[in-house]
């Protein structure tokens, strides 16, 4: 994180937005730069990281495409949660009732919403990001963002995000600090023709879980460790009592391993 992150405003954007844009800048520590009608060719000449701040708030600008903040697949989960239905990664967390939850790997923030959406409202969902692009804008989306519901937006607000990587955050940690510690490795490797990944792939900072982070985990949460992935012979065969969840008619499924008592 040692590159500053620049933002700045739309083209055509008012006295109000700047102001907001500047503020919104300083509380994530970022640096507010004007637009000066400055074309977003142009800003990647001049600056190596940098966001749009809008009306639908900060965007990040690749060659790929635009990414600002939505639900992404949690929209879809947490409707079928009101419907009755199920979700695998919540098959896997097992409790509801103050739960201490980590998602080491937040990215859109999706699994965090939809785990936040489903926990009570006495538990605590902290997550990581990596990211310093991708990190601000799903920053903002958990303190700002609006959904027409208010039980969503609500969900979205208890969720804690901490910029930095994952692995010196849980170095920091206190063994047992969470019940559960949750890892999305695929993240930077998502599957090919998911378009919402496309505009982000080049500002991605999660990389491969390794050996030694889980058996980090192992010693940080005090219930479980859950891995999502789509291959678990390598964990399997250092982990043969994982148990998991999902994956018989998806593309992914969920790795659990239960913590020493």
């Amino acid at each position: 994180m040692s590159t500053p992150v620049i933002v700045t405003t739309s083209l055509k954007a008012g006295t109000a937005l700047i102001r907001e844009g500047g503020t919104w800048a300083r509380s994530v520590g970022a640096r507010f730069e004007p637009r000066r009608g400055r074309s977003i060719q142009e800003l990647r000449r001049i600056y190596e990281s940098f966001l749009i701040y809008t009306t639908r708030g900060p965007e990040i600008h690749t060659d790929t495409g635009v990414h600002r903040f939505h639900l992404s697949m949690a929209e879809l989960r947490i409707q079928k949660l009101r419907a009755g239905g199920t979700d695998h990664l919540l098959d896997a967390v097992g409790m509801r009732r103050g739960v201490h939850f980590l998602d080491c790997t937040c990215g859109f923030g999706a699994d965090a919403a939809t785990v936040s959406f489903y926990l009570d409202d006495k538990s605590r969902i902290d997550a990581v990001e990596g990211s310093p692009l991708l990190g601000r804008v799903t920053q903002w989306g958990l303190t700002r963002y609006i959904h027409e519901r208010d039980d969503v937006s609500a969900a979205l607000r208890r969720i804690n995000l901490y910029l930095g990587d994952y692995e010196t955050y849980l170095r920091s940690l206190a063994d047992k600090a969470y019940d559960i510690i949750y890892f999305d490795p695929m993240f930077d490797r998502p599957i090919a023709e998911s378009c919402s990944f496309a505009p982000v792939r080049a500002v991605m900072e999660h990389g491969g879980l390794s050996a030694d982070t889980v058996k980090t985990a192992l010693l940080k949460a005090k219930k479980r460790v859950i891995i999502k992935g789509r291959d678990f012979g390598e964990l399997k065969a250092a982990y043969p009592h994982l148990r998991l969840c999902g994956g018989k008619y998806s593309r992914v499924a969920y790795a659990v391993l239960e913590c020493e008592p």
